[in-house]
């Protein structure tokens, strides 16, 4: 359809749009300067803002705080809390928009109406680029204008708060205060029960200590067992040396004649000479007596000659000195020995006891270690309540004293003149609703009672050309 056909009718029913038009216009003007009646705008501002900031109930033990910077939806949230049922009711009864006669049975339902007319009533915006809500009340009444705005912005921190507020925290977190103190004091003593059943303080640092001595003694005993090989090749090699070296030795030796025996044989010569010289003198040679003295003496004196012919050899001996030190390093040597082997022994049997207390001290450490840990965990989370309960105090406390993020910055009062706005509204509305009246009506009458407005008309619709065509009179 071009634009042609479809203003044509609008052209074919001219009259009928004009006339439409005019009427409904004259309606519009007329309800806007007879039948409206004068209106009042009370205006408030209000201002949001962060000077509170409120930590968050969570079970971090860090405390987090709420954004600090205020947003947009923000600014929404308070925007929708203004508008809840429940503030509106109570502004409703407090502004006296309900009947203090009325019956109490009947007053909920009727507060419940005067809130839905007031949500209608109140146009709520923030402010651009602002942290701020802009709140305007319009009624018939400048009293009641006033008034509506003067309660809601009583009653609306009440409302901030109760939405903000984390209910029962402070009594849950005391709770919670009193049974981690419970858990703290039966880790402790826990604690202390076992340090008195196994005798030990701190398992881990004996442990550590303990180690620490193990490694000296290990070193201990590597020396030991290295002396006690040195000293057993040395044994051996005292030993081999002793084996192979005489007891005594050769001092001196000395050459000479037996001067005392040849003196003893010289004296005895000479006792026999004279014995044989007075029997001589009394006897004869045969007698037997003499004879033995000659024979002694014959005897005595080859003696003599074979004493003298004959030289004495003297050798003087003593113990070897240096089989005495062998002997003396051997048996000391040995005792050292045996001194290292024992020391040794001793210290692997120490060691094996070290190794076995060991065990025993890793046991009993993780046993303590984990008893420490429940300690300290029962010890942060008994400081954590305590925090988190000392923070739900003091939110507690900024609420009775009614400290808010909202604060109204331009109250209420009582508007002067009536508000011109609802005039022009009607206006403003009522010219377009005209114009769109006008048109339905012609495109209506237009299609109840069609015509043929020109010759074209007849042409278009027929596909037959027009010769010629009578107007009307009139038309």
């Amino acid at each position: 359809m071009s634009l042609r056909e479809l203003l044509s009718p609008l052209w074919r029913q001219r009259k009928v749009l004009v006339a439409t038009f005019v009427v409904a216009c004259s309606a519009a003007v007329a309800s806007a300067f007879l039948l409206s009646k004068p209106s009042y705008d009370a205006e408030m501002l209000m201002l949001l803002r962060r000077e509170r900031v409120d930590p968050l109930v969570t079970p971090d033990r860090e405390a987090r705080t709420a954004q600090v910077d205020v947003s947009e939806s923000d600014l929404l949230s308070e925007i929708e809390l203004l508008k809840s049922s429940d503030l509106l009711e109570q502004v409703a009864l407090d502004a006296d928009l309900v009947p203090r006669s009325l019956d109490p049975q009947a007053r909920p339902q009727r507060a419940a109406s005067e809130a839905s007319a007031l949500r209608s009533a109140l146009d709520i915006n923030p402010v651009r680029r602002t942290t701020m809500i802009h709140v305007v009340y319009r009624a018939s009444d400048p009293v009641r204008a006033s008034a509506v705005l003067r309660a809601l912005a009583a009653r609306y921190p009440e409302k901030h708060l109760a939405a903000h507020r984390s209910i029962g925290a402070q009594e849950f977190f005391a709770e919670q205060s009193r049974r981690s103190e419970e858990q703290l004091h039966e880790a402790q003593a826990k604690l202390m029960e076992f340090s008195a059943r196994e005798h030990v303080t701190d398992p881990t640092e004996e442990k550590t200590a303990l180690l620490q001595q193990m490694a000296t003694f290990d070193a201990t005993l590597e020396q030991t067992r290295a002396a006690a090989a040195d000293a057993q090749r040395r044994l051996s090699t005292l030993q081999s040396q002793l084996a192979s070296t005489p007891g005594r030795q050769v001092t001196s030796v000395s050459t000479g004649a037996n001067s005392g025996l040849v003196s003893d044989l010289t004296g005895k010569i000479l006792q026999l000479e004279l014995q044989r010289d007075e029997l001589a003198r009394k006897f004869t040679p045969q007698y037997p007596p003499l004879m033995q003295l000659e024979t002694q003496l014959t005897r005595t004196r080859e003696a003599l000659s074979q004493a003298k012919g004959a030289p004495i050899l003297n050798e003087t001996s003593d113990r070897n000195p240096t089989y005495a030190w062998l002997d003396t390093e051997a048996a000391r040597v040995c005792s050292e020995c045996d001194a290292l082997q024992a020391r040794a022994a001793a210290i692997t049997q120490t060691l094996q006891r070290f190794r076995e207390r060991s065990a025993t001290l890793e046991a009993q450490s993780q046993a303590h270690q984990q008893l420490l840990r429940d300690v300290k965990i029962a010890e942060e989370d008994y400081l954590l309540y305590q925090r988190k309960q000392e923070e739900s105090r003091i939110a507690d406390a900024l609420d009775r004293t009614r400290i808010t993020n909202v604060t109204v910055v331009d109250g209420p009062t009582v508007p002067k003149a009536p508000s011109q706005s609802r005039r022009w509204l009607i206006l403003l509305t009522g010219l377009p609703a005209a114009l769109l009246l006008a048109f339905v009506a012609a495109y209506a009458v237009d299609w109840w009672r069609p015509s043929f407005g020109s010759a074209r008309d007849v042409e278009e619709v027929l596909k037959v050309p027009v010769l010629a065509h009578v107007r009307r009179s009139g038309r």
